[in-house]
């Protein structure tokens, strides 16, 4: 069909990309805005996108400033690191809220399993607050997963740590990782601004 139109709603969260968190959040909003023009729902696609800001404001003036976030990806019953600034979900939005990264790590990716960094050198981090994207609980029939929730608990240099014993864990939504839309970020921004305030 030559007079197909194309409508391209990649974002770049690489590390090839200066600037993730904008690419992120400008991206969302174009793409709603792009698609409430083919479906003639120009107002309700306004209307996500003032929620999206004000969820992105309510969530960054939650956060201190200063604690220390970690971010990981849990599937297959392992955890593994997700490097701040990159990659998807979590790595952004070091930079759309000023997270201060509990652990830096040279030469990461944005691999969507998490890169290779030990649980104690997570737990030796020691973050105020743990982040988490539960990869199996998206894909149904995932052989042997475990929820994050209990891939967590069950991890013993984890249990020192002020995040895991304060509670201060937030989950992303269990669809995050097949279902990264604005509803499922304006969702998880709402979760950040109710929990992190406390």
């Amino acid at each position: 069909m030559p007079n197909a139109v194309v409508i391209d709603l990649n974002v770049d969260v690489s590390e090839e990309t200066a600037t993730p968190g904008e690419n992120l959040v400008n991206g969302l909003k174009n793409s709603t805005i792009a698609l409430g023009q083919i479906f003639d729902k120009n107002e309700e696609a306004k209307q996500v996108v003032a929620d999206f800001d004000k969820v992105i404001e309510n969530a960054k003036s939650a956060y201190n400033g200063t604690d220390k976030v970690m971010s990981v990806i849990v599937g297959g019953g392992d955890i593994g690191f997700s490097a701040p600034h990159s990659g998807r979900v979590w790595g952004p939005m070091y930079e759309i809220f000023g997270w201060a990264p509990a652990l830096e790590v040279a030469d990461s990716t944005s691999d969507h399993k998490g890169d290779e960094v030990s649980v104690e050198a997570i737990a030796q981090s020691n973050p105020d607050w743990l982040f988490v994207l539960d990869r199996d609980a998206a894909i149904s029939g995932e052989e042997n997963a475990v929820p994050a929730q209990d891939v967590i608990a069950n991890a013993p240099a984890l249990q020192k740590t002020t995040a895991v014993s304060k509670k201060q864990i937030i989950y992303a939504p269990a669809d995050t990782y097949t279902n990264e839309s604005i509803q499922t970020y304006i969702e998880l921004f709402e979760n950040l601004a109710n929990t992190l305030v406390k």
